[in-house]
């Protein structure tokens, strides 16, 4: 399995049915995980290889689900749907596995309960390997994402690489003055955040999403 960038992933697929090189235009080591749970069902429904592998390069997506955006040289991957700290941990996995200076902006895990507090740390110490600069939306003092904060300033992030914001309209301000061509910015909380708003807002603010060849 690797990474092939903003390209999607690449994988040898093995199977009783015989082997291939696979090509998904989905991101990160989760999407690998997507293709593996399609290539059986497919199979099992009487499908062959050379009927699922082709499917597979098509790809799909979903609003808010690993969308890739590029808006004023800058990449915008949209995963505002939802999170939880495994998702958000594969996703910073993602992150690590493309090219430029790399923006986390994470908020908050809800209905984790007891877990609240070890998931944000655990996720924050997770993008302090990975990220640039993290902002971290409610990341201030009392705020519902204060754990992320705290996780990756204990792991070593610099404070000065770290932006705790109170609102979505906090960070789009932050992202404004800061945001360079050639950066990418993960975008990820859970639903009720709204983080698509700042999505909307980048978009905005850059200038309108770049024509694609």
């Amino acid at each position: 399995m690797a990474s092939a960038g903003l390209a999607g992933m690449r994988f040898r697929l093995r199977t009783p049915a015989g082997d291939r090189d696979v090509a998904i235009p989905a991101l990160g080591r989760m999407a690998v995980h997507n293709a593996l749970a399609a290539v059986a069902v497919g199979l099992a429904a009487g499908l062959t290889l050379d009927e699922i592998v082709p499917g597979l390069a098509a790809g799909s997506t979903a609003p808010h689900r690993g969308v890739v955006i590029h808006a004023g040289g800058v990449v915008i991957v949209d995963d505002a749907y939802n999170a939880s700290p495994g998702s958000m941990l594969a996703a910073l996995d993602l992150l690590a596995g493309l090219e430029g200076r790399r923006v986390a902006v994470l908020g908050e895990m809800r209905e984790l309960g007891s877990a609240h507090d070890a998931g944000h740390r655990q996720v924050g110490e997770a993008a302090a390997r990975v990220a640039d600069l993290l902002v971290v939306v409610d990341g201030r003092p009392g705020g519902a994402a204060t754990g992320i904060v705290d996780g990756a300033l204990a792991a070593g992030l610099r404070a000065d690489r770290v932006a705790p914001v109170a609102d979505v309209s906090a960070a789009l301000e932050e992202l404004g003055g800061r945001l360079v061509p050639g950066d990418v910015v993960l975008v990820k909380a859970s639903r009720g955040v709204e983080l698509e708003r700042l999505v909307d807002g980048l978009v905005a603010v850059l200038g309108g999403e770049d024509p694609r060849p």
